[in-house]
């Protein structure tokens, strides 16, 4: 697992620990969800299963943003110690309203502002399904382009979809 642990005015993006699993797998399945896996709903033992994961993990990150104590978000995803450097955001999961809020774009920048200062990481991933417009939306406004197509890599409701590679560069 990798340690991160970002404070800014009221939010706080840290570390997920054992004991926050149940809430955190409860609030997932109770959001509209914009990402890769749109209408998974996990049961415990499979969410439990991925929180091993980035536990014996090195490279490996999942974390809690909480606004005033409140679970706002989450955020999974892996560092590749390459040369250079690259951060993947495998999993951006916010409460639905504020996907078009100023706060999601805070998260954001924020959260590659902090391996940027701290770490010297300029590049970094996420994937989208290409149908997905609203998630696409989220991180073109972020300044991520799309770097790669992956065509008819994922099946979502016995249909194809091409995968989006997306990419931002931070340059001093």
């Amino acid at each position: 697992m990798f340690n991160i642990d970002i404070k800014f005015n009221d939010v706080s993006i840290i570390n997920v620990e054992k004991e926050d699993i149940f809430k955190i797998k409860n609030w997932i399945n109770n959001q509209h969800v914009y990402n890769i896996e749109d209408g998974l709903n996990y049961g415990i033992r499979e969410f439990y299963e991925r929180y091993l994961e980035y536990f014996v993990s090195e490279g490996e990150y999942f974390v809690k943003v909480l606004c005033k104590n409140e679970l706002i978000g989450i955020l999974k995803g892996r560092i590749e110690f390459k040369n250079p450097n690259e951060v993947w955001i495998m999993c951006y999961l916010m409460e639905s309203k504020m996907y078009g809020d100023d706060v999601s774009t805070i998260i954001i920048n924020e959260f590659l502002k902090h391996f940027h200062e701290n770490y010297g990481i300029s590049n970094f991933y996420t994937f989208v399904s290409a149908n997905n417009n609203d998630m696409l939306k989220l991180w073109k406004n972020n300044n991520f382009e799309i770097s790669r197509v992956t065509n008819n890599f994922l099946e979502l409701d016995s249909k194809n979809n091409d995968m989006l590679i997306l990419k931002k560069t931070i340059i001093n």
